[in-house]
């Protein structure tokens, strides 16, 4: 299991990496499939995503990047790390607990279902 695994059930299937993947990062399959690593992978390898249950990952430390506890969130697949901003990102679930603008870290409650 990748260490920013926090808590939780989670649903486990495989695919082909589409690009080369950092275990406890989010990949994005396509527009909708997403899921965390749970290990390295080499590009077009079989790596093994998790869905569900609670994670932590990096969040930028700046002006208006606070969230309430259970606002949506989004992963930024360019800068690898959790943002409020839907642009260009792919919504993964909800926020856990409030983050504030300083925040580096947060935890997201991921959806297990499709979006």
């Amino acid at each position: 299991m990748a260490t920013n695994f926090v808590q939780g059930a989670v649903d486990t299937f495989q695919v082909a990496a589409p690009h080369a993947v950092v275990s406890g990062r989010v990949v994005v399959v396509g527009t909708n499939l997403f899921g965390v690593a749970l290990s390295n992978a080499d590009s077009a390898a079989a790596v093994a995503l998790s869905r569900g249950g609670v994670w932590s990952f990096a969040k930028p430390n700046a002006v208006s990047t606070s969230a309430a506890a259970g606002a949506s969130a989004y992963w930024d697949n360019t800068n690898s790390q959790i943002t409020l901003s839907a642009t260009s990102n792919t919504k993964i679930g909800v926020f856990a607990a409030a983050v504030s603008n300083t925040d580096t870290t947060a935890t997201v409650i991921l959806n297990n279902a499709a979006l």
